[in-house]
């Protein structure tokens, strides 16, 4: 039986979340469904399901349907790329509906809310994954495929200094 998940925040982030889960994990998984503030962005996802996935539209819900679309579309995850202001709601209330939770860093915001999502853990026995999926950039895989087939010969190190010069102005 296929895990299905349901995505919130259809912004930057989003879609290599989506994108893997219609197209490299298709046998295991099925997107039912995307929640956003913005109508338009879910019909420009939806689009790209469609257009560059071959994968069908879902259905679309407004953030303040975020608790009618867990009770319809019963996922087993909620994937959180809404702003980082948000995800605390988002994964609190999902656990609470009974859903596991990834989340795109940062978890939250501050302390406090931190706190919160780790109580409902506690609380719920649900799961929250906290991940980092800028690393699956395309120029970062490009990046690591370079690496990998020796492309650019054996790394011993790597130095970051200048990237240190340029964020603070220095040339």
């Amino acid at each position: 039986m296929k895990k299905r998940y349901a995505l919130v925040g259809t912004g930057g982030r989003a879609e290599f979340f989506y994108g893997a889960i219609v197209k490299d994990f298709q046998e295991t998984s099925e997107l039912v469904a995307i929640c956003d503030i913005n109508q338009t962005r879910m019909n420009f996802t939806n689009g790209l399901l469609v257009n560059k996935y071959e994968y069908n539209a879902v259905p679309t819900y407004k953030a303040d349907q975020f608790e009618e679309m867990i009770r319809k579309e019963k996922p087993d995850y909620v994937i959180v790329t809404s702003v980082d202001r948000t995800h605390h709601t988002y994964i609190i209330k999902a656990m609470e509906l009974g859903c596991d939770v990834i989340s795109e860093k940062p978890m939250t915001v501050d302390e406090e809310k931190c706190q919160e999502i780790l109580d409902t853990i506690k609380r719920t026995g649900r799961q929250l994954r906290v991940t980092f999926n800028y690393r699956y950039a395309p120029h970062n895989t490009k990046i690591r495929e370079l690496i990998m087939d020796g492309t650019i010969g054996d790394v011993h190190s790597v130095h970051f200094e200048w990237l240190l010069n340029t964020e603070h102005g220095a040339d």
